[in-house]
C-alpha cells in the first residue's frame, strides 16, 4: 500500500485517522474499528469505474480484506476490483489514513479507455495501459480444463521471487514478501457476452507482508484451444520499490516513491475527509 504503509512503519497507525474525524485516541473508544470498518465498506461505492465512454458503470468486488496487528492497525483495509467482460481492469486498495479514506487506484488494463468518476466529475482517465504482459517462461500449455488451469497458476506464481526494495535509497529496509497461497481473484466469464475470445482464464495473486498486499500478478492463459500460451504481468500495491525474479533473473521492477496524485498514469490515489464523505 501507500501512505498506509509508511505509516505502520513509523508507528503512527490508524490510531490519527480516529483522533482526526472522532477526536479522541482509537484506544478509548473499542467501537472505532468497527466504525471504520463500516465506512470502508461505504466507500467501495464512492467512485464509478467505467471501461470506456459510453459504457456502464462496472459493479466492484471486494477481494481481499487484511488488518496488520502487529503494526498497531485499527479497522481492516480493503482490496476491491472491477471486472469487465470476466477480466478485472482495475484495483483500488482501500484504507482511513490520518482522518481521511484513501482510494489508492491501479490499472490492470492492458489499454487505455478506462475512467473513474465521482458522480459527474471525472477523477481518473490513465492515458496509457495499466500493465505490460509478457509471455511466462519455459511455461508449459494452459492444459484444458479449469481445475487443471488452476493448478498450473499457482506452480507459475510459486515461481516468482518478490522483493519490496523499500523507501531508501540502499535498499536497507528491504522485505521478502510472500506469496498468497490462494488467488484474490479467478476470472468468471459466467453469463459474459463480450468476452474476449483469445482470453481462456486467469487469475490474480498477491505478495504480501503479514497479509498487506504489496505486489499483485495478473496471470492470463491466451490463444485457442489448439495454440496457446501463459502470459504474465505485475500492478504495484504499494509506494515503495519493488523487484521480482524467476531463479537469478529480475524480471519487473517498481520504482520507489510513484508520483501517485498525477489522474492520467495508471497509479493514482483519492482522498476524501471521513467526516465528509460523499452521498449517493
Amino acid at each position: 500500500m501507500n501512505a498506509l504503509r509508511m505509516a505502520l512503519l513509523g508507528g503512527l497507525v490508524l490510531a490519527c485517522a480516529s483522533t482526526a474525524s472522532l477526536g479522541q485516541p482509537a484506544k478509548d473508544d473499542p467501537e472505532e474499528p468497527k466504525r471504520l470498518n463500516e465506512a470502508i465498506e461505504k466507500s467501495v461505492s464512492w467512485y464509478d469505474v467505467i471501461p470506456e465512454e459510453g459504457a456502464a458503470p462496472l459493479t466492484p468486488m471486494p477481494v481481499l480484506r487484511w488488518r496488520n496487528v502487529v503494526r498497531g492497525q485499527e479497522g481492516e483495509a480493503m482490496m476491491v476490483v472491477w471486472p469487465h467482460a470476466g477480466r478485472p481492469i482495475a484495483m483500488a486498495s482501500i484504507y482511513p489514513w490520518n482522518g481521511k479514506m484513501t482510494h489508492e487506484f491501479d490499472s490492470l488494463s492492458r489499454g487505455s479507455k478506462l475512467t473513474a468518476r465521482e458522480k459527474d466529475r471525472v477523477i481518473w482517465t490513465p492515458e496509457e495501459a495499466g500493465v505490460e504482459f509478457k509471455d511466462v517462461p519455459k511455461a508449459p500449455q494452459p492444459a484444458k480444463t479449469a481445475a487443471e488451469r488452476l493448478r498450473q497458476m499457482k506452480t507459475i506464481a510459486e515461481g516468482f521471487k518478490a522483493t519490496m526494495t523499500g523507501w531508501s535509497a540502499d535498499n536497507s529496509d528491504q522485505e521478502s514478501l510472500r506469496l498468497l497461497p490462494r488467488p484474490l481473484h479467478r476470472y468468471d466469464f459466467t453469463n459474459v457476452k463480450d468476452r474476449d475470445p483469445k482470453l481462456i482464464d486467469g487469475a490474480l495473486f498477491a505478495y504480501v507482508l503479514g497479509t498487506d498486499p504489496e505486489a499483485v500478478l495478473i496471470l492470463e492463459a491466451i490463444g485457442t484451444s489448439e495454440t496457446s500460451a501463459w502470459q504474465y504481468a505485475f500492478a504495484r500495491a504499494t509506494s515503495g520499490g519493488l523487484e521480482v525474479k524467476v531463479g537469478d533473473e529480475v524480471v519487473w521492477t517498481a520504482k520507489k516513491h510513484p508520483a501517485s496524485r498525477i489522474s492520467t498514469l495508471p497509479h493514482f490515489s483519492m482522498q476524501r475527509a471521513l467526516e465528509k464523505q460523499p452521498t449517493r
